[in-house]
């Protein structure tokens, strides 16, 4: 046996056995620090037992002074470190005098180390597998700490829409992860625990580091569990963190099922979110941009409710994943928004497209489809994901452009300060409209509370469907006016002190309304004129019409009116304004007659003619293609502009051959103007409109309207037109003025006189 200070001396070096070199005692101190972290970190030895415990290792049975004069640890704690060791099995005592220890076999002493590990890895092992078999249910965690690490990996893993539903005071333990979300990840919160301190006038008032971590923030006074949706597929519910535990301890569910991580996000977006406050501080009045891809259809319309109100829903292509529902295939579509029906309180939701030539085949003659969201089945389509962007060429068209400023400064030069004494011709149909007005308490007279705005009428339908009940409301008749084509251009141009022949459907009498609006212009009487009860509204109306059952031809003309007094009147007028094609299918058989038999008694015939078709959607293919050939004889004795809003110049191209066509608005004219040979073509929006000629294409852009109509601006677009050919405008010129009188009527619902007319055409370019 070595003597203990030759045994000291030997700890300080170390035979390497591969190559019989020695270590020099620098290299020995660094792997014994590396040896005694180890131990520290993963065995749970003090610094003192790790240095005591490695001595013994290397040295052997050693004196309680040499372990002290070895390791460094003080003399006076080595008794106690070398006990605490045995009493772990690391080393072993030797009582004897001094007293003496050794190091355990490693492999023994670490048995038990070992066998503590291999048990916790044998249960964090099932715990996995737990975790990947959450595809046929639940899991459930009771750990606070296990619980916010899940929610945090939930929101981390969100890649195209996370939906939360949080208090307050939890919303900023996740924080950082919210921060963290993608860009493209479209976000949705809703704050629960809100104190009804914090509510004024139906908003919420929540701080602004909380309504920065979301697209979208509202919230409720209610007391909720923990909700966060991601993507769809995910869910972790976690429940006793509200004011109000639910349970005597928080627990969380972890759910992967991808049918009940579905409800759980129908359960935030379709019921929870309708019923939440919008948050004072948050902007979702403001134009959204639109995420990577939308996965509720409902988030995907609240957002195009909204840019609609400033651009048409022709300018946004929409693109989709999802299944036809009729087969059951898989499909991928794409095509031009035409349309959408949304309600925040109702749980029905979709789009309708216009989808594009190569990916309309398969689903019958018409190219317009519907799209309804996941689980739809009353639509053609169902989407799993929604994509939106707007297209290019209207991106701007919010703005007044250098061409509509041009137009502008045109208009101003050639509107003359006062409309001169001339002669028009407006045909060909007249309604009486009976206006009325929704009122919301029982009863009648000045007392009732009447309903203002389009949208709450709508919700009373959808309430009354909710309970399965036929819809009743009262209503009061408020006025009895003169209404159509004819009677709206008729009553402008009245006030404009033109002289106006009306040729309609009046009445046999003449039905007194009219005789009072156009007591001094003269009325030609074709038929009985049907009836419109509208209901009118702060935002729009909701027109019923009655069907104009006896058809208007050139005939029936001249049964009412001999042919050579209609020349009469006819005879020196300056332009003729005919309309509506939707309301009278003969309109082109009048324009046989007009051109054969009543232009040739003409000696000042007119020098224009503007015809208004109006909807074509009932119109067969054949009778529309017959139809324009008939204006386009017309147009070869005097120049004809057709005039058209979108949809109808779609319904229009469909009648030839249905092919695909740009939706920009001068390709539109283009295509219609080479198609049915007429001297100008006119496509028109409530945001912009253009003319085709026979040699260039012009447009001009309307003033955003100061809210979202509902009301047809069709007849005042058309006032405007016809009032530029009247005065011998320049053609854009022309379509600044068709803008004024539509936007006049937008904002005021009532026509303008001439002074309406020159503050707006002088306030244009400030409207945008």
């Amino acid at each position: 046996m070595l003597p203990d200070h030759v045994e000291g001396w030997l700890t300080k070096i170390s035979l390497d056995s591969s190559d019989n070199r020695f270590v020099m005692v620098d290299e020995v101190k660094a792997e014994d620090h590396v040896l005694r972290q180890n131990l520290e970190e993963n065995v749970g030895m003090t610094q003192y037992e790790a240095k005591v415990y490695l001595a013994l290792i290397r040295g052997g049975k050693q004196s309680m002074t040499g372990i002290s004069e070895v390791s460094g640890v003080p003399t006076q704690r080595v008794y106690d470190t070398v006990r605490d060791l045995q009493n772990r099995g690391f080393v072993e005592i030797i009582d004897e005098y001094p007293k003496k220890a050794y190091a355990i076999d490693p492999d023994k002493a670490l048995a038990s180390a070992k066998k503590q590990i291999e048990r916790t890895q044998d249960r964090l092992d099932e715990l996995h597998q737990v975790v990947e078999d959450v595809d046929v249910g639940v899991t459930l965690f009771q750990s606070r700490a296990t619980i916010e690490k899940h929610v945090r990996e939930t929101i981390r893993e969100a890649e195209d829409s996370l939906f939360l539903l949080m208090p307050e005071n939890v919303v900023s333990m996740f924080r950082d992860g919210l921060l963290d979300c993608d860009t493209d990840t479209d976000t949705h919160l809703i704050v629960s625990d809100i104190e009804f301190d914090d509510i004024d006038n139906e908003s919420l008032a929540i701080d602004e580091s909380i309504t920065e971590l979301a697209d979208r923030v509202r919230g409720v006074t209610s007391s909720e569990p923990v909700v966060v949706s991601a993507d769809r597929k995910t869910s972790f519910y976690w429940t006793g963190i509200g004011g109000t535990r639910l349970t005597t301890e928080g627990q969380g569910f972890y759910v992967t099922n991808p049918e009940l991580a579905l409800v759980l996000d129908r359960f935030l977006s379709d019921t929870l979110w309708p019923l939440a406050r919008t948050v004072g501080t948050t902007t979702e009045s403001e134009m959204p941009q639109f995420p990577k891809q939308y996965l509720r259809i409902r988030n995907c319309l609240a957002d195009l409710d909204c840019v609609t109100r400033e651009r048409p829903v022709e300018s946004f292509v929409v693109e989709f994943d999802g299944y036809n529902t009729e087969t059951g295939d898989k499909v991928t579509e794409h095509g031009t928004l035409v349309g959408y029906y949304f309600s925040e309180y109702e749980r029905r939701a979709s789009l309708k497209l216009r989808l594009d030539a190569e990916t309309a085949e398969g689903i019958g003659e018409s190219e317009i489809v519907t799209v309804g969201g996941w689980k739809a089945i009353k639509q053609d389509f169902s989407a799993r994901h929604i994509r939106i962007r707007k297209k290019s060429f209207n991106d701007d068209s919010h703005a007044i452009d250098s061409e509509t400023d041009q137009h502008l400064s045109t208009l101003r030069d050639e509107l003359p300060s006062a409309f001169s004494k001339r002669n028009v011709f407006v045909g060909l149909d007249a309604f009486i409209d009976r206006k009325r007005e929704i009122i919301t308490e029982a009863g009648s007279g000045s007392g009732s509370d009447v309903m203002t705005e389009f949208g709450s009428f709508k919700e009373s339908i959808i309430e009354f469907e909710a309970i399965d009940s036929a819809p009743a409301m009262q209503w009061n008749h408020s006025e009895t006016i003169p209404g159509g084509h004819t009677t709206h251009l008729g009553t402008v141009f009245t006030d404009l002190s033109y002289d106006v022949t009306l040729l309609g459907t009046f009445g046999d009498p003449v039905h007194p309304i009219f005789e009072k609006r156009f007591d001094e212009q003269t009325l030609l009487s074709i038929g009985v004129p049907s009836y419109t009860d509208y209901i009118s509204f702060d935002d729009g109306q909701f027109m019923l019409t009655e069907p104009q059952y006896k058809k208007i031809d050139w005939s029936t003309i001249l049964k009412q009116i001999d042919l050579e007094n209609l020349a009469g009147h006819i005879d020196g007028v300056e332009t003729i304004s005919l309309g509506t094609w939707s309301n009278n299918s003969a309109l082109p058989s009048i324009c046989d007659g007009l051109r054969d038999e009543l232009w040739p008694l003409l000696d000042d015939p007119p020098r224009s003619v503007v015809v208004s078709p109006s909807s074509l959607e009932e119109v067969p293919a054949d009778e529309i293609r017959s139809g324009f050939e008939s204006i386009a004889a017309l147009d070869r004795l005097v120049p004809v502009t057709v005039v058209l809003n979108r949809v109808h110049a779609r319904q229009l191209l469909d009648a030839y051959d249905g092919d695909d066509f740009n939706d920009s608005l001068k390709e539109l004219c283009l295509d219609i103007r080479d198609r049915i040979a007429i001297s100008k073509v006119v496509v028109h929006t409530m945001f912009e409109a253009t003319l085709a000629n026979d040699s260039d294409v012009l447009s001009a852009r309307a003033p955003k309207p100061d809210s979202r109509q509902v009301t047809s601006t069709i007849e005042h677009f058309d006032t405007g037109l016809t009032l530029g050919h009247i005065e011998g405008l320049s053609d854009g010129a022309a379509l600044v003025l068709a803008h004024t009188t539509a936007g006049y009527f937008m904002r005021h619902s009532e026509h303008p006189d001439r002074s309406d007319i020159f503050d707006f055409v002088s306030n244009y370019e400030n409207m945008f």
